[in-house]
């Protein structure tokens, strides 16, 4: 059986919903890079060699990617449900989207680079306090062997320096992170009310990281520490007409003070509270805006629609963890 290499950190299927009705889909690509507007194979966008490859398993090395395959193959089916017009969704169609979400906020190159600079800054910091002969003796009892006074040297310098060390996260430690945390995260996905839009004048952009956290319009340092259970919504553009907010569950509870909090939750993630709401060009601009702030590398479209974009595309984010964050 042929092992597949190709792996795209953004499924095709969803690509496409931004894309050309062409026999081969195609979407506009605009890389913070560079600059670069280009238009693409959706079968070429968000494309890894070999990204979630486990080597040696059992079951081929391609495993994780045909797993997250028959997980995308059921989230597609839910998406066409909800655009082709049934909302709210079943329970176990909330259920498999809900999984599908928490896995694509994961399984990008920006969480393998965040778990790369967690990495890196706690194996600084231990190199920093061992100190040069705590680090001589960790090595010599690894290796056997006396350890050469430049290699100590090297290591601690390095070590003091913002990117003098660089620890690499594995497609097995990327995947594993994935499994862990995945059925805690679910719930934060489930767990607030799901509002749909279908725009119809307005379009919808999308990028290489399209679940994004929006945070809290009352801080004042917005972007600063917002995570899945802190961030105000969830902004997911489904397809190029329709939007997915998930919004804060905890303005449910100011507007129903009479109902027990747990109460109240239970019935949010039942999806009770999900509803339509009408788009709007103030709503079309808030969803393109947090798509294109929380983009990465690229920025997604349809072939029309590259007057969506703005005439200066933000800088490339390479940092993803501060070591403050780490040390704190």
């Amino acid at each position: 059986m042929e092992v597949s290499k190709r792996h795209h950190t953004v499924p095709n299927f969803y690509l496409k919903g931004f894309a050309s009705s062409d026999k081969r889909p195609r979407i506009g690509a605009a890389s913070l890079d560079d600059g670069r507007r280009l238009v693409v194979p959706t079968s070429d966008a968000t494309v890894r060699k070999n990204f979630y490859s486990l080597d040696g398993h059992p079951d081929g090395s391609d495993v994780f990617e045909k797993e997250l395959s028959n997980l995308e193959g059921d989230a597609s089916a839910v998406i066409k449900k909800a655009v082709s017009g049934t909302w709210p969704l079943t329970l176990e169609d909330r259920e498999i989207l809900g999984t599908f979400l928490a896995f694509q906020f994961l399984r990008g190159p920006d969480t393998r680079i965040s778990l790369d600079q967690i990495s890196t800054t706690l194996l600084s910091k231990v190199i920093s306090q061992l100190g040069a002969d705590g680090i001589r003796n960790t090595l010599a009892k690894s290796g056997g062997k006396p350890v050469d006074d430049d290699i100590v040297r090297r290591l601690l310098e390095q070590a003091s320096q913002p990117d003098g060390l660089t620890a690499k996260t594995t497609s097995a430690g990327h995947i594993n992170h994935m499994l862990e945390l995945v059925p805690e995260l679910v719930r934060y996905f489930v767990g607030r009310p799901w509002v749909l839009i279908r725009f119809s004048s307005r379009k919808l952009l999308t990028c290489d990281t399209p679940v994004a956290l929006v945070p809290n319009p009352e801080f004042e340092d917005a972007y600063s520490g917002v995570g899945l259970m802190t961030a105000w919504g969830i902004t997911v553009p489904l397809t190029r007409e329709v939007g997915l907010l998930l919004a804060n569950p905890m303005a449910l509870a100011e507007e129903d003070t009479q109902k027990p909090l747990e109460e109240l939750l239970e019935d949010v993630v039942s999806g009770k509270y999900d509803h339509e709401q009408n788009p709007s060009t103030k709503m079309a601009h808030f969803f393109n805006n947090h798509t294109i702030a929380n983009a990465r590398r690229w920025i997604f479209h349809h072939p029309d629609d590259a007057d969506l974009l703005p005439d200066s595309l933000p800088d490339p984010r390479d940092r993803e963890v501060e070591s403050e964050v780490i040390s704190g």
